[in-house]
């Protein structure tokens, strides 16, 4: 099944959602962890005290001081979720006509599905 990129990207803007939406599990995990690692450091070097949103309300400054740096690792990873779908979406040569990836000829079937090809003379 191909999948949009542009979709990917959007969902991407929710941490790991694009990824799983790729069906990219452990790297959208691996997202999810960047992103809560990066809040807990940012939240300790500008001396945020807490990441509930009553403690970013007490100050504008130290809360765009952790949301600038939140906002880029979304960005990256809406990012990186839209170039594997452009990757994904590539054509491969010949593809299965069940699964749509790309075969090979010479086994006679799909690797992935397992569907047996059938040959036609012309």
């Amino acid at each position: 099944m191909r999948r949009r990129p542009a979709f990917a990207a959007a969902l991407a803007v929710v941490p790991a959602l694009g990824h799983v939406y790729l069906r990219r599990w452990s790297r959208g995990l691996a997202w999810l962890a960047l992103l809560a690692g990066s809040a807990l450091v940012f939240a300790g070097v500008f001396g945020v005290d807490g990441l509930a949103p009553a403690s970013l309300g007490r100050s504008l400054a130290a809360g765009l001081r952790l949301g600038v740096p939140l906002a880029v690792v979304l960005a990256l990873s809406a990012a990186d979720a839209y170039v594997l779908a452009r990757r994904d979406a590539r054509p491969t040569g010949i593809a299965c006509p069940r699964c749509g990836r790309g075969v090979d000829l010479s086994i006679g079937f799909c690797w992935y599905c397992s569907v047996e090809f059938e040959y036609v003379d012309e």
